[in-house]
């Protein structure tokens, strides 16, 4: 609201976490391509909010067989009977990825609480599925989806994660041009565990979790 007010002048808007890296003028030729005021750029995501009922499958797509016969895995997703498999080991990556402890009972009460937190926000978004979002690794927005957002500030939904809050925010909008950089352009640095995670190349713009771990 505050860039739409105080500088009108602007054609872009970008965010980056704070631990993302900019080529900037591999970005600036980007936005020559796809300039527009209803530009949407960034790592685009279509996801389900509840993945409780995900088959296994689907989150160990090259290992199937090894996770759905795993007893370890079975063994601890028996703490959850409300949820699939699939849906248990989701949870379990997404507490590894985000630092949790591995040791049992950290982590079942790390998947406990996100899939509380899951529901909650199915309940609070009144969906299971999120409308198209970006990775909160960073983004563009042109100065039409600014204004619309600056405008309808108090009336937007503002729990849960910020990067499937856009989603949200972006659904009542026509006209939006998607633009995916998820094809090397915007990635995580390469380390171990990352879904989103590459190496550089002559297409890379943006790369997060650039830090001193």
């Amino acid at each position: 609201a505050w860039l739409a007010t105080h500088r009108q002048d602007l054609d872009f808007v970008m965010y980056l976490d704070d631990d993302s890296y900019l080529h900037i003028p591999r970005l600036l030729r980007k936005l020559e391509e796809h300039n527009s005021p209803s530009l949407a750029m960034g790592y685009v995501m279509e996801t389900q909010l509840d993945m409780s009922d995900t088959h296994i499958c689907k989150v160990c797509e090259r290992h199937c067989d090894r996770c759905q016969n795993d007893d370890w895995l079975k063994a601890f997703c028996e703490n959850f009977p409300d949820m699939e498999l699939g849906g248990c080991v989701f949870l379990m990556q997404q507490c590894r990825l985000f630092g949790q402890d591995e040791v049992g009972g950290d982590l079942v009460e790390c998947v406990r609480k996100a899939h509380i937190d899951t529901l909650r926000l199915v309940n609070y978004f009144g969906s299971k599925s999120a409308p198209r979002w970006f990775l909160g690794m960073g983004w563009v927005f042109g100065r039409r989806i600014v204004e619309f957002l600056a405008r309808n500030l108090h009336d937007l939904k503002k729990q849960g994660a910020a990067d499937v809050q856009l989603g949200f925010w972006l659904a009542p909008l026509e006209g939006i041009d998607w633009v995916d950089m998820k094809e090397g352009h915007f990635h995580d640095y390469p380390m171990p565990g990352s879904t989103f995670s590459l190496g550089c190349t002559e297409q890379t713009i943006l790369v997060h979790r650039m830090n001193e771990d």
